[in-house]
């Protein structure tokens, strides 16, 4: 509708938001289907196999819709039960295709395909003409599905839908307990991490082969994603406190990544879980060679990145955009200067001197790794010639100093709350599918107060989300 009405108003009809007219109003020189050059949805082949024995353990909804042939696809479709209209609409289709000469076979075929271009399968969320009481139920359960499997619901999900009990907040516990503990769970783990730390990025700016020939050497892209996954999958399932994203006593490695880390030695390439030692360079987020490495551009670090990226994700208050009269920063690849040095430049920038406030300290603290997340001391130009050492102390906005990451990370624990109402932020972003409004800042508050009185774990976390009033849609 934003498309129509912002770039093909044109293409409107007088009664176009009419949910209740089958026909235009008037005949129009321009459809929207001609104007619109953006990219379109086509399914060029479709197999069917089948068919399927019957089977007694499903639920008498599901042996009720295979009494019409369409009506089982729909459901599935669909996710929820077709109303009436809707399968005499494809069914009206389909019977057209058979008077225009079709087989049956192709004529069934092409009216599959009609379903599959329809709003209700490509959108989680139900039309508002479907969207009766009887379809809520399957509404929340598509949405609890896709949020922790990226996938629609399984039978026993849409079992409790039929039920019409899925609401009630004893079955939706138990449903999204059960799903939390399901190997499906890793497709949440996989995606949210991807979305919220942004490790979908790891690799678009593949480091110097020669520079850093280790990185390809031991194939550390994959193994780096993999630590902070399995970082996260054990806070997860553990229940473990939020706080441990911050700053933790484990991380998880194999052989490659603890000699990359220089952790004592393990022997194989399984991961396993690894005990850090007390002020760890390693321990949380802000260690893992993952994060280190995504927001470096594969030649240098750059605290300014870095900066961004804690401000945006872990304390929840980005930066905005530099302005437009400001030349960017480009890196120093000849070494002439270290970066704190080219960054006191944009400091003397009134427009820029306030932002950069915020930013540089974190992320001179994050200067202790190098572009692909190993440890240094000092800055060296490409030749390997000494530049200068690093300095990794800083002064937060607040008037903290720091001496290095780990003193840093003690300050980020004092702004645990802020911590708590970004990761809530992203994951209700994420389960909704949608950006947060300042209409969702009451729930927000909520959640988070009631994560703290439970002890800030990370499942009851996502307990609180799906138990919420704007994931539920009261």
């Amino acid at each position: 509708m934003k498309l129509v009405r912002k770039y093909h108003p044109e293409t409107k009809t007088s009664n176009w938001l009419d949910v209740f007219s089958t026909e235009p109003s008037e005949n129009l020189d321009v459809w929207m289907s001609d104007a619109y050059q953006g990219p379109r949805m086509r399914i060029h082949q479709m197999e069917i196999a089948g068919p399927e024995p019957k089977d007694e353990t499903k639920p008498d909804w599901f042996s009720v819709a295979r009494e019409r042939s369409l009506e089982p696809f729909m459901f599935r479709a669909f996710r929820r039960q077709p109303l009436d209209s809707e399968v005499a609409r494809y069914e009206s289709f389909f019977q057209s295709r058979m008077s225009a000469g079709d087989s049956e076979e192709t004529a069934f075929l092409t009216t599959c395909k009609a379903i599959l271009c329809s709003p209700s399968f490509l959108y989680v969320e139900t039309p508002p003409d479907a969207a009766q009481s009887d379809n809520r139920a399957f509404q929340l359960a598509s949405r609890l599905s896709y949020f922790l499997w990226s996938s629609m619901p399984d039978e026993q999900l849409f079992r409790a839908a039929a039920g019409g009990n899925l609401s009630e907040p004893e079955t939706l516990l138990a449903q999204t307990r059960r799903m939390l503990r399901d190997p499906r769970v890793e497709a949440f783990i996989e995606n949210f991490t991807n979305s919220w730390l942004r490790l979908n990025e790891l690799g678009s700016m593949p480091p110097d082969a020669q520079k850093f020939a280790a990185y390809y050497d031991r194939q550390l892209e994959p193994l780096m994603r993999r630590e902070t996954q399995l970082f996260f999958e054990e806070i997860l399932r553990e229940n473990l406190s939020i706080e441990h994203f911050l700053d933790s006593d484990f991380t998880f490695a194999n052989r490659y990544l603890a000699a990359h880390y220089g952790l004592p030695t393990i022997e194989g390439d399984e991961f396993r879980r690894v005990s850090l030692r007390k002020q760890s360079l390693r321990g949380g987020l802000l260690g893992h060679a993952s994060i280190l490495t995504a927001t470096s551009n594969g030649v240098e670090s750059s605290p300014v990145t870095r900066g961004i990226w804690v401000l945006e994700n872990i304390l929840g208050s980005p930066p905005p955009p530099p302005p437009p009269d400001v030349e960017p920063l480009e890196p120093d690849i000849r070494g002439a200067t270290t970066i704190r040095q080219q960054l006191a430049k944009h400091r003397n920038i009134a427009t820029c001197a306030e932002c950069h406030r915020k930013i540089d300290p974190i992320g001179f603290a994050l200067e202790a790794f190098d572009p692909i997340g190993s440890y240094r001391h000092d800055y060296r130009d490409s030749n390997g010639k000494l530049i200068g050492e690093v300095d990794t102390a800083g002064t937060l906005p607040t008037g903290d100093s720091f001496a290095d990451i780990a003193e840093l990370r003690q300050l980020l624990l004092r702004q645990k709350d802020r911590f708590s109402h970004c990761l809530t932020e992203k994951l209700l972003t994420y389960a909704l599918g949608r950006e947060i409004g300042f209409q969702d800042r009451p729930e927000i508050e909520s959640i988070v107060g009631k994560l703290a009185a439970r002890g800030d774990g990370l499942n009851d976390l996502i307990e609180l989300i799906v138990t919420s009033d704007v994931f539920m849609d009261r």
